[in-house]
């Protein structure tokens, strides 16, 4: 080919209308948007339904639940001289439900533009971050109020822990052990997080949710049953410094739960409209309180989760 009629036939790329090259054709190629909203990824949360609820609905700003103490035994009786009265005792555990809520704005201007609901969409969202702060803090309640602990391995002090330190049988049957030794014989669940499930379900022996054979093996976050207790999964047991604390919890010889959730007030979704500044205020709110009913029916097992 004459070099004469190459340059003839080659492609302008300053005046050639090309994608690549001009400002003026990437002008006229708009953005393609999937106008489906896919799914935010939930935490598996499954705490507060182990707990023992309260109607605290009716008027009054706390509510208080009375326990019964554990008398001493009886002692021997000498002939005539009289028995020793004994001292009755109870416990109180006092409720005092605070306001827990969230809360997203839009403006109309938003709303008549975007190419989903955006006012359902948050409604959605305020709905599973309220039930995700009731979550997080029903652990927090139970690891603060537990009265027994135990450290995977035997490891003196929690900053031991090693990555070795793994959730192992003999850290569970000991949590069983420290509650039975306290009175509470009837440990249920067991509480792990997603890297103690790893750990949990390489040791191999754990019987699986899906081969129970009941209604038990759709409970949400149940994985399976180890030592007589009901395994669950949940985000809410959180790591820190590679260290994370599962729960055992028992219940009381009534059957009562360990811990306690006191509804004051059912969760509420609000909207206010703002004309002045055409926007609209979405708030979500509710009121409860968790308080741990009988200490010594929780252990934590503290091992090393990343």
């Amino acid at each position: 080919m004459d070099k004469r009629e190459f340059i003839k036939r080659a492609l302008d790329t300053t005046n050639g209308f090309i994608l690549s090259e001009s400002a003026e054709a990437q002008a006229v190629n708009p953005n393609i948007w999937d106008y489906k909203l896919r799914e935010f990824e939930e935490q598996n949360l499954v705490v507060t339904n182990l707990a023992e609820s309260y109607d605290l609905r009716g008027p009054g700003s706390d509510l208080k639940i009375t326990v019964d103490d554990a008398p001493s035994a009886a002692a021997a009786l000498v002939e005539t001289t009289d028995v020793t009265i004994s001292a009755y005792s109870t416990r109180n555990v006092t409720y005092t439900p605070t306001e827990q809520g969230a809360a997203y704005q839009v403006t109309r201007k938003e709303a008549v533009r975007s190419f989903f609901d955006v006012m359902s969409r948050m409604v959605r969202k305020l709905g599973y971050s309220m039930a995700l702060r009731k979550d997080n803090l029903a652990v927090s309640v139970a690891r603060a109020g537990a009265g027994n602990s135990v450290i995977v391995n035997d490891v003196s002090v929690a900053t031991d822990i090693a990555s070795t330190d793994t959730l192992n049988y003999a850290a569970i049957t000991k949590a069983i052990q420290e509650n039975a030794a306290d009175y509470y014989i009837n440990s249920e669940y067991l509480v792990i997080n997603y890297y103690q499930e790893k750990q949990l379900l390489d040791l191999g022996t754990i019987n699986k949710a899906n081969e129970f054979g009941t209604r038990d093996a759709i409970q949400k976050g149940l994985i399976g049953e180890l030592f007589g207790l009901k395994v669950f999964v949940s985000h809410s047991i959180t790591s820190s410094s590679s260290r994370a604390k599962a729960l055992v919890l028992a219940k009381s010889g009534s059957g009562e739960a360990a811990l306690g959730y006191a509804i004051k007030r059912d969760p509420i979704i609000e909207t206010e409209y703002h004309a002045l500044g055409r926007y609209w205020d979405i708030v979500g709110h509710e009121e409860y309180d968790f308080q741990v009913l009988h200490p010594n029916a929780i252990c934590t097992i503290e091992t090393y989760s990343a």
